[in-house]
């Protein structure tokens, strides 16, 4: 039974709660359905290195972050920007995409920069790619803070530790405020709009 597993603390909080629970052959967050997987099925996805391909894993992501998962999860962003931005920080840290060490935002300006280090994905390429990788995790902070910042914004990985970079950095702003002459942003979020 899951309750009798100890996952970390954020997750033991969930659980005491009874707000994770497994059901139907399923895991249950707050009543949002996930699984656990192999780190490996999603790598193999961006390990192709198709430009295309990730542009459209990152807008999927992007939408579905926006449009389902933050709704599932009932965060609410009329409540203090830290600590919205703190539980999110928690609950991805805690499911494995890696540890936030440090988010800079302005709300006011709305633009944030996200450090990540031990990216599963940069992990498992590194050395194997000349390119950023965390595609799944631009969608998620993109998602995420055009919600925080009631914006359409974009986000760019400006460094990637599948590149020999201590950690993974990511850029988020409105998509206007990218320099599309910059071969990264091209690649990255597609030709400009």
């Amino acid at each position: 039974m899951i309750g009798d597993m100890l996952l970390n603390t954020f997750f033991d909080r969930f659980i005491f709660a009874n707000a994770l629970t497994y059901k139907h052959n399923n895991f249950y967050l707050v009543n949002t359905p996930f699984v656990i997987s192999p780190t490996d099925i999603l790598v193999s996805l961006v390990a192709q290195n198709d430009s295309e391909l990730n542009t459209k894993i990152y807008y999927a992501i992007k939408e579905s972050t926006k449009n389902n998962l933050l709704k599932q999860l009932d965060l609410d962003f009329r409540v203090e920007n830290e600590k919205t931005v703190s539980l999110f920080t928690n609950f991805f840290t805690a499911s494995g995409w890696g540890k936030i060490e440090k988010i800079n935002f302005d709300v006011k300006e709305k633009r944030a920069i996200v450090s990540l280090e031990n990216s599963p994905f940069a992990t498992a390429l590194r050395w194997k790619t000349n390119k950023p990788v965390d595609h799944f995790m631009r969608g998620l902070l993109a998602g995420f803070f055009s919600k925080l910042f009631n914006l359409e914004v974009d986000c760019v990985e400006t460094k990637c530790a599948a590149m020999n970079h201590n950690s993974c950095e990511f850029i988020i702003k409105s998509r206007s405020d990218f320099d599309f002459k910059l071969e990264d942003v091209k690649e990255q979020l597609g030709s400009k709009m």
